[in-house]
């Protein structure tokens, strides 16, 4: 399995110490979790996204936003008719459909949504795997646990790259355009699954010799050919972190104590 989640870059933030990018995702995903208005909150979301885009480009901001678009249409659709506190703007026979607070709340789930999404994509797709393990390893976590994120991570691409070989093969023996077909779904699809099934279930004796070829299961010592960096570079990397967990953290400072509740 060659595939990875990092986009390559050498950019500012690709070299940022994989230990500090770990760090800050308990700040940034914490920061939207606060029991504070949206609006306090969407100057973290609009910095995440401003890193996003400046150094991993516009397609990584537009790409996950895609991704979990049908979660985000359905935040606005059912939460505004299900919120009835605050004054009413709009009525459907004498139905509140439309809210002051249900506005807030429809607000403040999408920036919820929207920045503990960019937040990850920040951190991983700036990282290569061999990091984030050699981070992960610097917190404690055991190799064994370590492995399993990193086959995790690796097997998302895999899959989908699997996903999309099989669908052009059985289009291109069937006939089929490139387009999206209108047959019914079990007519197209079942399949597809279930020969990226089958390829997914043969992989599995391959990953298996490749981990006992890397001494996985041996009680050995275990060595890396990878180290972490040390020295004034840690510490600068360690004070653009702090900076940027007092940024994510300053709602919760300004509206204390509310802002530490859920």
């Amino acid at each position: 399995m060659i595939f990875e989640l990092s986009r390559p870059g050498n950019s500012g933030l690709h070299r940022l110490d994989p230990r500090v990018k770990l760090a800050l995702l308990v700040p940034a995903a914490a920061c939207f979790f606060l029991r504070v208005p949206p609006l306090a909150q969407l100057p973290a979301l609009l910095s995440i996204s401003a890193v996003v885009l400046f150094f991993l480009g516009p397609r990584e901001l537009w790409n996950p936003i895609r991704a979990i678009a049908v979660v985000l249409l359905l935040v606005v659709l059912l939460t505004p008719p299900f919120t009835r506190g605050g004054r009413a703007l709009l009525w459907i026979a004498g139905f509140p459909l439309l809210t002051t607070d249900g506005i807030l709340v429809t607000a403040s789930i999408l920036v919820r949504f929207l920045g503990i999404t960019l937040a990850f994509v920040c951190v991983f797709r700036s990282m290569e795997l061999d990091q984030l393990v050699l981070g992960l390893r610097w917190f404690g976590l055991p190799f064994s646990l370590c492995l399993v994120v990193v086959i995790a991570f690796r097997y998302i691409p895999s899959l989908g790259a699997t996903w999309r070989n099989v669908l052009d093969a059985h289009r291109l023996r069937s006939g089929a355009p490139a387009r999206r077909s209108r047959r019914r779904l079990r007519e197209e699809y079942l399949p597809v699954l279930t020969s990226v099934l089958i390829q997914a279930v043969k992989g599995i004796p391959a990953l298996a010799m490749a981990l006992e070829s890397r001494g996985f299961g041996r009680s050995g010592r275990r060595t890396s050919y990878a180290e972490l960096k040390s020295g004034r570079r840690v510490l600068s990397d360690a004070l653009v972190g702090i900076c940027a967990a007092a940024f994510f953290l300053a709602p919760a400072l300004i509206h204390w104590p509310a802002g530490w509740l859920p």
